[in-house]
């Protein structure tokens, strides 16, 4: 959620000027439930809004692998945690596989959120790796991909060309990632 530019506040000049005082009582609550939502939205904002699917009071989310090619991915575990904080973004997860169905090509994280547009790729996240194949290089990182839900795995390495880590058969990457999100979801 976040936060409207402007205040919008119900001005009834016919019930406040009315001689009728029910109707400046009415008017009087419209008032303060509309303030009161303002400052709910507010604080959401400022305080942020964390989910995960053991404390789940909203929307859900557990991470989702897939590849540019679709398929299926068994898992032995996802954990996935969510700050957001207005539109910043901030996303925790644990994920554990042990097959892929049909799914191949580039590997990607589903993210809760779109990310922001943008030139290039601003948002990388740190990502830890076990039991795992690298297409190339020797470490990988996770991007999230302006104007779209895709947070993509790439391969980096002193001396080597970044690119995209393939589908691999089983796995586990545990990582972070921070990215700004677009206003309206």
């Amino acid at each position: 959620m976040t936060l409207s530019p402007t205040i919008q506040l119900p001005l009834q000049t016919e019930r406040i000027l009315s001689d009728d005082p029910k109707e400046l009582e009415k008017y009087l609550r419209e008032l303060t439930f509309t303030l009161q939502r303002m400052y709910e939205e507010l604080a959401d904002n400022i305080n942020g809004d964390i989910r995960n699917q053991a404390l789940e009071t909203g929307r859900k989310w557990t991470p989702t692998l897939n590849g540019s090619t679709s398929g299926t991915f068994t898992y032995d575990h996802q954990i996935g945690w969510i700050l957001r904080k207005g539109l910043m973004v901030d996303l925790w997860f644990d994920i554990k596989w042990s097959a892929v169905g049909t799914a191949a090509n580039n590997l990607y994280l589903e993210l809760p959120y779109e990310v922001a547009t943008s030139l290039q790729k601003p948002f990388v996240g740190v990502v830890q790796s076990s039991a795992f194949a690298y297409t190339g290089g020797t470490g990988i990182v996770i991007n999230a991909i302006p104007n779209t839900y895709r947070g993509e795995f790439w391969n980096v390495g002193d001396g080597f060309t970044t690119a995209n880590q393939s589908v691999v058969a089983s796995g586990q990457l545990i990582g972070h990632i921070r990215y700004i999100g677009k206003q309206d979801e």
